[in-house]
């Protein structure tokens, strides 16, 4: 699988904040796996964009049960994305 590209972290990580419902959306297991995602699948131009996102673990907190949650959805999104098959194109 091709790595992603530090524009295409930017993009993530900039949708992922402007979703948010609340402040504490930033320390949620929900965004933050999302962001561990994108650190595992991100070149390594990406990392800094990534570590201004870690979080202490005392600071993390459990999902607050937003109904919907928008940092939740956008990860869901991006895994059934990545699930897909890649597109053949013929010659």
């Amino acid at each position: 699988m091709q790595k992603l590209l530090r524009e295409e972290v930017q993009a993530f990580l900039a949708e992922a904040a402007e979703s948010f419902p609340h402040g504490a959306c930033l320390t949620c297991e929900c965004f933050l796996g999302y962001v561990t995602r994108l650190r595992v699948d991100s070149d390594e131009s990406s990392q800094d964009l990534i570590r201004e996102y870690q979080v202490e673990r005392k600071d993390m907190h459990s999902c607050l049960g937003c109904d919907p949650c928008p940092p939740g959805d956008l990860y869901a999104e991006y895994i059934r994305k990545k699930q897909q098959p890649p597109l053949i194109t013929l010659l």
